[in-house]
Protein backbone atom coordinates (compact mmCIF):
# COMPACT_ATOMS: atom_id res chain seq x y z
CA UNK A 1 0.00 0.00 0.00
CA UNK A 2 1.50 3.06 -1.13
CA UNK A 3 -0.66 5.78 1.41
CA UNK A 4 -0.03 6.54 4.94
CA UNK A 5 -0.86 3.50 7.39
CA UNK A 6 -2.56 5.00 10.31
CA UNK A 7 -3.02 2.92 14.11
CA UNK A 8 -5.64 2.52 15.63
CA UNK A 9 -5.96 2.53 19.76
CA UNK A 10 -9.13 1.98 21.77
CA UNK A 11 -8.23 5.06 24.02
CA UNK A 12 -11.92 4.69 25.47
CA UNK A 13 -10.33 1.58 27.64
CA UNK A 14 -7.57 3.32 29.01
CA UNK A 15 -7.37 5.63 31.66
CA UNK A 16 -7.01 9.51 30.31
CA UNK A 17 -3.44 9.66 32.60
CA UNK A 18 -1.78 6.47 30.40
CA UNK A 19 -2.41 8.24 27.26
CA UNK A 20 0.95 9.62 27.59
CA UNK A 21 2.73 6.82 28.27
CA UNK A 22 0.79 4.94 25.33
CA UNK A 23 1.84 7.43 22.96
CA UNK A 24 5.36 7.52 23.78
CA UNK A 25 5.34 3.23 23.40
CA UNK A 26 3.46 3.06 20.20
CA UNK A 27 6.18 5.77 18.79
CA UNK A 28 9.01 3.11 20.04
CA UNK A 29 7.16 0.95 17.98
CA UNK A 30 7.25 2.84 14.41
CA UNK A 31 4.22 4.37 14.75
CA UNK A 32 3.65 7.87 13.04
CA UNK A 33 0.35 8.69 12.92
CA UNK A 34 -2.96 7.43 15.12
CA UNK A 35 -6.70 8.01 14.38
CA UNK A 36 -8.64 9.84 16.24
CA UNK A 37 -11.25 8.77 18.60
CA UNK A 38 -14.90 10.03 19.38
CA UNK A 39 -13.85 9.46 23.39
CA UNK A 40 -11.37 12.79 22.84
CA UNK A 41 -14.83 14.31 22.47
CA UNK A 42 -15.84 16.02 25.94
CA UNK A 43 -18.48 17.87 25.11
CA UNK A 44 -18.03 19.98 28.39
CA UNK A 45 -14.44 19.97 28.44
CA UNK A 46 -13.69 21.75 25.08
CA UNK A 47 -9.69 22.19 26.29
CA UNK A 48 -10.18 17.85 26.12
CA UNK A 49 -8.58 18.23 22.38
CA UNK A 50 -6.00 20.38 23.11
CA UNK A 51 -4.66 18.33 25.68
CA UNK A 52 -4.42 15.47 23.36
CA UNK A 53 -2.64 17.45 20.92
CA UNK A 54 0.07 18.78 22.91
CA UNK A 55 0.71 14.71 24.21
CA UNK A 56 0.95 14.14 20.12
CA UNK A 57 3.38 16.42 19.79
CA UNK A 58 5.61 15.47 23.14
CA UNK A 59 5.56 12.35 21.77
CA UNK A 60 6.07 12.74 18.34
CA UNK A 61 2.92 11.87 16.46
CA UNK A 62 0.23 13.27 14.59
CA UNK A 63 -3.20 12.32 14.19
CA UNK A 64 -5.34 13.02 10.95
CA UNK A 65 -7.80 10.97 10.64
CA UNK A 66 -11.24 10.47 13.06
CA UNK A 67 -13.70 8.10 13.28
CA UNK A 68 -16.73 9.97 14.13
CA UNK A 69 -19.33 10.19 17.49
CA UNK A 70 -21.07 6.80 16.36
CA UNK A 71 -24.04 4.64 18.00
CA UNK A 72 -27.79 5.42 18.71
CA UNK A 73 -27.89 9.14 18.35
CA UNK A 74 -25.24 9.85 16.60
CA UNK A 75 -25.32 8.11 13.26
CA UNK A 76 -26.68 9.66 10.21
CA UNK A 77 -30.04 8.36 9.83
CA UNK A 78 -32.10 9.75 12.22
CA UNK A 79 -35.71 10.53 11.64
CA UNK A 80 -36.54 12.19 15.02
CA UNK A 81 -36.35 16.40 14.81
CA UNK A 82 -34.60 16.85 17.60
CA UNK A 83 -32.53 13.82 17.90
CA UNK A 84 -31.07 15.05 14.11
CA UNK A 85 -30.66 18.74 15.81
CA UNK A 86 -28.60 17.24 18.72
CA UNK A 87 -27.10 14.82 16.03
CA UNK A 88 -25.66 17.47 14.22
CA UNK A 89 -24.35 20.13 16.98
CA UNK A 90 -22.27 17.44 18.62
CA UNK A 91 -20.59 16.61 15.27
CA UNK A 92 -20.42 20.05 14.37
CA UNK A 93 -18.43 21.16 17.56
CA UNK A 94 -16.62 17.41 17.35
CA UNK A 95 -15.17 19.01 13.56
CA UNK A 96 -14.81 22.77 14.83
CA UNK A 97 -12.34 20.95 17.62
CA UNK A 98 -10.56 18.22 15.42
CA UNK A 99 -9.02 21.13 13.35
CA UNK A 100 -6.69 21.51 16.08
CA UNK A 101 -5.16 17.73 15.77
CA UNK A 102 -5.09 18.63 11.50
CA UNK A 103 -7.91 15.82 10.90
CA UNK A 104 -8.42 15.11 7.28
CA UNK A 105 -10.73 12.78 7.34
CA UNK A 106 -13.43 12.01 9.26
CA UNK A 107 -15.91 8.62 9.12
CA UNK A 108 -19.27 8.33 9.63
CA UNK A 109 -21.67 5.67 10.27
CA UNK A 110 -25.13 5.83 8.35
CA UNK A 111 -26.76 3.27 11.08
CA UNK A 112 -29.58 1.36 9.46
CA UNK A 113 -30.62 -1.50 9.46
CA UNK A 114 -29.32 -4.42 7.14
CA UNK A 115 -32.18 -4.91 4.95
CA UNK A 116 -32.87 -0.80 4.31
CA UNK A 117 -34.10 0.57 1.50
CA UNK A 118 -32.26 3.85 -0.17
CA UNK A 119 -35.31 5.25 -0.90
CA UNK A 120 -36.03 5.22 3.01
CA UNK A 121 -32.93 6.70 3.93
CA UNK A 122 -31.88 8.93 1.04
CA UNK A 123 -33.71 12.25 2.01
CA UNK A 124 -31.79 11.56 5.94
CA UNK A 125 -28.89 11.08 4.50
CA UNK A 126 -29.14 14.35 2.28
CA UNK A 127 -29.89 16.15 4.69
CA UNK A 128 -27.48 15.16 7.15
CA UNK A 129 -25.04 15.66 4.52
CA UNK A 130 -25.84 19.01 3.54
CA UNK A 131 -25.78 20.04 7.30
CA UNK A 132 -22.18 18.91 7.91
CA UNK A 133 -20.67 19.33 5.21
CA UNK A 134 -20.10 23.40 5.36
CA UNK A 135 -18.32 22.73 8.69
CA UNK A 136 -16.30 20.16 7.26
CA UNK A 137 -15.10 22.37 4.34
CA UNK A 138 -14.39 24.96 7.05
CA UNK A 139 -11.93 22.77 8.66
CA UNK A 140 -10.54 20.89 5.82
CA UNK A 141 -11.97 17.64 7.00
CA UNK A 142 -13.80 15.26 4.03
CA UNK A 143 -16.62 13.30 5.48
CA UNK A 144 -16.42 9.67 5.28
CA UNK A 145 -19.54 7.52 5.15
CA UNK A 146 -18.84 4.24 5.91
CA UNK A 147 -20.38 0.66 4.49
CA UNK A 148 -21.97 -1.00 7.63
CA UNK A 149 -23.92 -3.88 7.20
CA UNK A 150 -26.01 -2.61 4.37
CA UNK A 151 -27.16 -4.56 1.10
CA UNK A 152 -24.78 -4.06 -1.64
CA UNK A 153 -27.87 -2.67 -3.59
CA UNK A 154 -28.11 0.17 -0.95
CA UNK A 155 -24.23 0.56 -1.06
CA UNK A 156 -24.58 0.76 -4.92
CA UNK A 157 -27.43 3.85 -4.19
CA UNK A 158 -24.85 5.55 -1.36
CA UNK A 159 -21.99 5.21 -3.98
CA UNK A 160 -23.94 6.86 -6.48
CA UNK A 161 -25.01 9.29 -3.85
CA UNK A 162 -21.34 10.47 -3.76
CA UNK A 163 -20.62 10.79 -7.05
CA UNK A 164 -23.65 12.62 -7.84
CA UNK A 165 -22.60 15.42 -5.21
CA UNK A 166 -19.67 15.88 -6.74
CA UNK A 167 -18.28 17.80 -3.60
CA UNK A 168 -14.63 17.79 -3.01
CA UNK A 169 -15.55 17.11 1.61
CA UNK A 170 -17.63 13.97 1.13
CA UNK A 171 -16.10 10.77 0.33
CA UNK A 172 -16.93 7.18 1.39
CA UNK A 173 -14.88 4.88 4.31
CA UNK A 174 -14.37 1.49 2.76
CA UNK A 175 -14.29 -1.01 5.86
CA UNK A 176 -12.79 -4.48 4.56
CA UNK A 177 -14.31 -6.05 7.86
CA UNK A 178 -17.39 -5.54 7.08
CA UNK A 179 -17.45 -6.29 3.55
CA UNK A 180 -16.15 -9.61 4.41
CA UNK A 181 -18.75 -9.95 6.74
CA UNK A 182 -22.25 -9.24 6.09
CA UNK A 183 -22.47 -9.94 2.45
CA UNK A 184 -20.58 -9.16 -0.90
CA UNK A 185 -17.10 -9.65 -0.25
CA UNK A 186 -14.24 -6.93 -0.02
CA UNK A 187 -13.34 -7.01 -3.86
CA UNK A 188 -17.24 -6.55 -4.82
CA UNK A 189 -17.44 -4.06 -2.40
CA UNK A 190 -14.36 -2.26 -2.84
CA UNK A 191 -15.11 -2.26 -6.37
CA UNK A 192 -18.91 -0.72 -5.58
CA UNK A 193 -17.03 2.16 -3.91
CA UNK A 194 -13.94 2.68 -5.38
CA UNK A 195 -13.96 6.29 -7.20
CA UNK A 196 -14.55 7.69 -3.36
CA UNK A 197 -13.55 5.85 -0.95
CA UNK A 198 -10.80 8.37 1.17
CA UNK A 199 -10.30 6.00 3.83
CA UNK A 200 -10.41 2.73 5.12
CA UNK A 201 -11.06 0.86 7.87
CA UNK A 202 -9.07 -2.45 7.96
CA UNK A 203 -9.12 -5.36 10.41
CA UNK A 204 -10.06 -9.28 9.89
CA UNK A 205 -12.86 -12.00 10.09
CA UNK A 206 -13.69 -15.49 9.08
CA UNK A 207 -16.91 -13.93 7.08
CA UNK A 208 -18.84 -15.07 10.00
CA UNK A 209 -18.84 -12.02 12.38
CA UNK A 210 -17.18 -8.22 13.00
CA UNK A 211 -14.64 -9.64 14.87
CA UNK A 212 -12.17 -6.84 14.61
CA UNK A 213 -8.96 -8.82 14.09
CA UNK A 214 -5.70 -8.33 12.81
CA UNK A 215 -4.87 -9.72 9.87
CA UNK A 216 -4.00 -13.29 9.62
CA UNK A 217 -6.88 -14.15 12.12
CA UNK A 218 -9.56 -14.55 9.56
CA UNK A 219 -9.51 -15.21 5.90
CA UNK A 220 -9.30 -11.80 4.39
CA UNK A 221 -6.94 -12.16 1.52
CA UNK A 222 -4.55 -9.12 1.96
CA UNK A 223 -1.78 -9.74 -0.86
CA UNK A 224 -5.17 -9.10 -2.63
CA UNK A 225 -6.35 -6.31 -0.64
CA UNK A 226 -3.01 -4.35 -0.32
CA UNK A 227 -2.86 -4.11 -4.41
CA UNK A 228 -6.74 -3.28 -4.44
CA UNK A 229 -6.06 -0.54 -1.75
CA UNK A 230 -3.32 1.01 -4.76
CA UNK A 231 -5.73 1.67 -7.24
CA UNK A 232 -8.12 3.93 -5.42
CA UNK A 233 -8.04 7.48 -6.72
CA UNK A 234 -9.06 9.67 -3.51
CA UNK A 235 -7.52 7.66 -0.84
CA UNK A 236 -5.86 9.51 1.59
CA UNK A 237 -4.85 6.91 3.68
CA UNK A 238 -5.69 3.81 5.61
CA UNK A 239 -6.79 2.94 9.48
CA UNK A 240 -5.88 -0.14 11.41
CA UNK A 241 -9.16 -1.22 13.34
CA UNK A 242 -8.31 -4.50 15.17
CA UNK A 243 -9.60 -4.46 19.01
CA UNK A 244 -6.26 -6.06 19.68
CA UNK A 245 -3.83 -2.94 19.19
CA UNK A 246 -0.63 -4.55 20.35
CA UNK A 247 2.94 -4.19 18.97
CA UNK A 248 2.21 -7.83 16.66
CA UNK A 249 -1.03 -6.19 15.62
CA UNK A 250 0.60 -3.10 14.28
CA UNK A 251 3.30 -5.27 13.01
CA UNK A 252 1.36 -7.68 11.55
CA UNK A 253 -0.87 -4.35 9.64
CA UNK A 254 2.38 -3.43 8.47
CA UNK A 255 3.84 -6.72 7.04
CA UNK A 256 1.04 -7.44 4.56
CA UNK A 257 0.69 -3.82 3.95
CA UNK A 258 4.41 -3.45 3.13
CA UNK A 259 5.13 -0.77 4.99
CA UNK A 260 8.17 -0.24 7.18
CA UNK A 261 8.00 -0.84 11.20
Amino acid sequence: MKKELLHFVEWKKLAPEKYPSVMEELASWGVKNIVAHPCFFKEEDPTCIRKIAVMLEDAGLKSTACHALWGKGNDCVIPEEDAWKGMIRRHEKFLDLLSELGVKTYTFHLGVAHNEKWENIASCVRRSVDALLPVCERNGIVLALENGGETLALLRKLSEFVAQYDHEYLGLCFDCGHANCYGGGVAEVLEIMKENIVTCHLHDNFGMQDDHNPPGEGNIDWAELDALLDTLPRLFHAETESGNWGEESWKSFCRVLKKPC
